[in-house]
């Protein structure tokens, strides 16, 4: 899939140690990219860490060929793990260990080591 990411606005956040950055993208003809795929064409122009990159949000403009997104990028795992929800952080994850964190969350068993983090 072809699409083209335009960084909107920068901005770093001190206090929570992350940067904030609003994106556009750009998909002709084709449908929205998938997040996994936005997520690491975003560490990549960032030179940060994948796995602290977090897809906030993904906003399709109706009837046009762009989205608006936010991502945060962190440093460090732990404030990552304290200021992202776990919905969020859940759906910035491939699909089958999302499926497999739901079902161990569901019967309560340890599910923290499918995150990744350090």
């Amino acid at each position: 899939m072809s699409f083209n990411i335009e960084i909107l606005e920068e901005k770093k956040n001190p206090v929570i140690d992350r940067t904030e950055v609003k994106f556009r993208i750009e998909h002709l003809d084709a449908s929205t990219p998938n997040r996994l795929e936005v997520k690491k064409k975003i560490a990549a122009m960032k030179n940060a860490k994948e796995k602290y990159t977090i897809i906030r949000k993904i906003q399709t403009q109706f009837g046009s060929s762009y989205d608006i997104g936010l991502v945060n990028i962190y440093q460090d795992s732990k404030e990552l793990q304290f200021y992202e929800p776990f919905h969020i952080q859940v759906r910035n994850l491939p699909k089958d260990t999302r499926s497999e964190i739901y079902k161990l969350k569901k019967r309560k068993e340890p599910y923290k080591h499918l995150f990744e983090y350090d």
